[in-house]
């Protein structure tokens, strides 16, 4: 198991809630996807320093009780909401992480960012009382084909999960052309977190869905990590491209030496 410890950050302060049943299950039925909750909790520290991250889902539905291992490699805060005097779980589900959200807010005064993972409509009340009465930013995550317009229009910020096909293909060219300049430069240090911050700055992207594409790429086999020397008794773990696989799938055009 992972321990998240709390360190001094300059990056904005962010507590986070996530209707794992709504991703599961919206994952599973649209998409064929199953959660990746280390990933994502990945591309969330690239911009915020997480208080904590509280998952709230009843884990005695089928499937659910075998996400228990993913998502404690996240967090400890798992809040079972099984209720078997109540028809509607799913509601039980939303009623207890909404009293969550009220409670924290009152407890940890001093976060500013509110990070809620949902796309049910019911949240409509608690984002505006977050953003009009104690003046938070709120960042929604939800999933396409089942996102509330109306909870969208009321956040700081919504992000649409899963990023399409199409969307990955665009932004893999960035990154591959990115990869391809540091083959011949050994200065440069490819990591994971600088390559998705310097081709999200250089094609005015947002990062998080660079570090999204990155990890889908991984799964791809178009990109792999290697550990590269930067001293003589220090290596780090880079983003290397598979040049086969690439050629392979005509996203590298070896004559002109770019992406396709």
């Amino acid at each position: 198991m992972i321990h998240w410890l709390r360190r001094q950050s300059s990056k904005p302060r962010a507590l986070v809630f996530v209707d794992y049943e709504y991703w599961f299950y919206s994952y599973k039925t649209r998409f064929g996807l199953k959660p990746d909750p280390v990933a994502w909790r990945e591309q969330l520290e690239a911009k915020y320093d997480i208080a904590d991250i509280l998952v709230f889902a009843d884990f005695s539905s089928p499937g659910l009780s075998d996400e228990l291992n993913k998502i404690r490699e996240i967090t400890n805060t798992i809040i079972e909401t099984s209720d078997d005097f109540h028809r509607n779980r799913k509601d039980m589900t939303d009623f207890v992480m909404l009293d969550y959200i009220y409670q924290n807010v009152d407890k940890q005064k001093k976060i500013k960012n509110y990070i809620l993972f949902t796309g049910d409509g019911h949240f409509q009340s608690v984002v505006k009382y977050l953003k009009q009465q104690k003046h938070k930013d709120v960042i929604l995550y939800g999933i396409e084909d089942s996102f509330s317009k109306r909870l969208m229009a009321c956040a700081t910020e919504s992000v649409m999960l899963p990023m399409s096909s199409e969307n990955y293909y665009a932004y893999a060219r960035y990154i591959i052309d990115n990869l391809a300049k540091c083959v011949d430069n050994s200065a440069i240090i490819p990591t994971i977190k600088s390559t998705s911050e310097v081709v999200a700055q250089r094609n005015s992207l947002p990062a998080e869905q660079i570090r999204a594409t990155i990890f889908w790429m991984m799964d791809k086999g178009y990109i792999y990590q290697k550990m590269q020397r930067v001293s003589f008794n220090k290596s780090v773990k880079v983003v290397a491209l598979n040049w086969e696989k690439l050629i392979e799938e005509h996203l590298w055009d070896a004559e002109k030496g770019k992406a396709i």
